[in-house]
C-alpha cells in the first residue's frame, strides 16, 4: 500500500540518482488510488493538505523522470542503449522522444550537407582533382575531369562554388 511516506522517499531516491530508480510495476496504479483515496476521504484539513502536497511532491518526481528519460533518448540515439527502469508508462514517452530526435538529426544532416534525402548527391568531376578530406574527415579522389561521383554534400557545394564539379540530378 502506498503512503505519502513511500512517495516522499521515492521522490528522494529518483533526485538523488543519476539513473532512473525502479519503481514497482504498478507504480502510477497506485499513485492514483492513493489520490483517489486521500479524496474520497474529503475536507478534513490533514488529509486536505496531505492530498495537496503529494501532488507537489508526485509532480517533483514525474518532472524528474521526464528529464532523466529525455536525456537518456539523446544518449540511446547514439549509443543503441536501451535504459532500465523505465515504468511501462514511460516506455511509450521515452520511444517517442528517440524517434522525434532521429528525425530531427536526419533533417539537420540533410540541411547541412546540402545533398538529397540521404544528404550524398551525383556529381561529375570538370577538372582533375587531387585527394581531399571532407567535413565528414571521409577522404575523397583523386579523381579524373569527366568521373561521375557520389558525394556528402557538403563536399558537393564546395566543389559547386570553384566550379570544379556540376550536379547531376537524379529521379
Amino acid at each position: 500500500m502506498l503512503t505519502y511516506e513511500t512517495i516522499r522517499k521515492t521522490v528522494k531516491e529518483e533526485k538523488e540518482s543519476a539513473k532512473l530508480v525502479k519503481l514497482p510495476e504498478d507504480f502510477f496504479a497506485q499513485v492514483r488510488e492513493y489520490l483517489e483515496k486521500k479524496e474520497a476521504m474529503g475536507r478534513e484539513k490533514n488529509n486536505l493538505w496531505e492530498l495537496q502536497s503529494a501532488r507537489r511532491v508526485l509532480e517533483d518526481l514525474l518532472e524528474a523522470r521526464e528529464r532523466k528519460i529525455v536525456t537518456l533518448a539523446l544518449y540511446s540515439v547514439r549509443s543503441g542503449m536501451i535504459p532500465e527502469n523505465l515504468a511501462p508508462e514511460e516506455k511509450e514517452f521515452f520511444e517517442a522522444v528517440k524517434e522525434r530526435i532521429k528525425q530531427f538529426r536526419k533533417k539537420r544532416r540533410n540541411v547541412l550537407e546540402g545533398g538529397n534525402g540521404e544528404g550524398k548527391g551525383l556529381v561529375v568531376i570538370r577538372e582533375d582533382l587531387p585527394e581531399f578530406v571532407g567535413l565528414d574527415l571521409q577522404t575523397y579522389g583523386p579523381y579524373s575531369k569527366g568521373d561521375m561521383v557520389t558525394l556528402p554534400g557538403e563536399s558537393i557545394k564546395l566543389l559547386l562554388g570553384k566550379k570544379a564539379a556540376e550536379r547531376i540530378e537524379t529521379g
